[in-house]
């Protein structure tokens, strides 16, 4: 009987460790039980909160319109770094 239970055991926990990963066999014990993990936030890019006259004038940086979504939701003009800008800058 207890050898059943043992195996059954076992193969639940076997399981669970090849569906999740070995990091749901054991809680992380740098974090106390409980505790919210805060996420690392990049910092914002150059071209964030620029005037429309100043974003057009970094090289950097383009000018988006306002737009509205197909649910009615508008977004706001504002100012966006460039792909090319974004992707060769050191981090």
């Amino acid at each position: 009987m207890h050898i059943r239970v043992f195996a059954s055991t076992s193969a639940v926990l076997l399981a669970t460790i090849v569906i999740c990963g070995p990091a749901a066999s054991a809680p992380d014990a740098t974090v106390a039980p409980g505790a919210t993990v805060a996420k690392v936030r990049k910092p914002p890019s150059a071209c964030v909160g620029l005037s429309q006259s100043v974003c057009g004038a970094r090289s950097e940086c383009y000018w988006r319109k306002a737009s509205s979504t197909k649910s009615g939701k508008t977004r706001r003009a504002h100012c966006r770094i460039k792909r090319s800008a974004h992707k060769s800058a050191p981090t």
